[in-house]
């Protein structure tokens, strides 16, 4: 243990988050990119046996993610001790191969028909029977497509 432990003031950080920064590189040690906004991390004293003592100069969105982390610990009652664990399982789990299944929330939208595309068709339709309306799912409908295929307009659909 460090029994040269220094209790810092407010007035203390900015020298000493400049320093740990120049010390790391000037990058964040977990993003590996230059912090626009650099933050003074520490082990918080609330925690199960938090130190309170700096742990390095992380990223703002790195340090919001650490403290998420630690969050959820508590929260879903982890201990702290297994948190870089798992962190590391999850780097693993992340990286392993997906199963190849697309999940329902996911699902590709259907394609919608463009307007215009649509007002071209009815422009040149010379049919007797009533014109089939603008689809208003966005699939289109037999009747449809057969009218496009007579009349040789292009089907075009929005961007999704």
């Amino acid at each position: 243990m460090n029994v040269n432990i220094k209790q810092l003031k407010g007035k203390d950080i900015p020298e000493l988050r400049d320093k740990i920064l120049k010390e790391q590189g000037g990058i964040c040690p977990i993003c590996r990119r230059e912090p626009k906004r650099a933050c003074l991390d520490h082990e918080h004293k609330k925690k199960i046996k938090g130190t309170g003592q700096i742990r390095g100069v992380l990223c703002s969105t790195c340090n919001v993610f650490i403290g998420k982390s630690e969050n959820n610990c508590m929260r879903y009652g982890i201990s702290q001790k297994d948190l870089p664990m798992i962190l590391r399982n999850t780097a693993d789990y992340l990286e392993k191969e997906q199963y190849p299944f697309i999940h329902p929330s996911d699902k590709e939208p259907e394609p919608k028909l463009k307007k215009q595309c649509y007002n071209n068709l009815k422009k040149v339709y010379s049919g007797k029977a009533k014109f089939p309306d603008y689809p208003k799912s966005k699939k289109l409908t037999k009747s449809l497509e057969s009218l496009f295929i007579k009349y040789k307009i292009k089907i075009e659909y929005y961007k999704n």
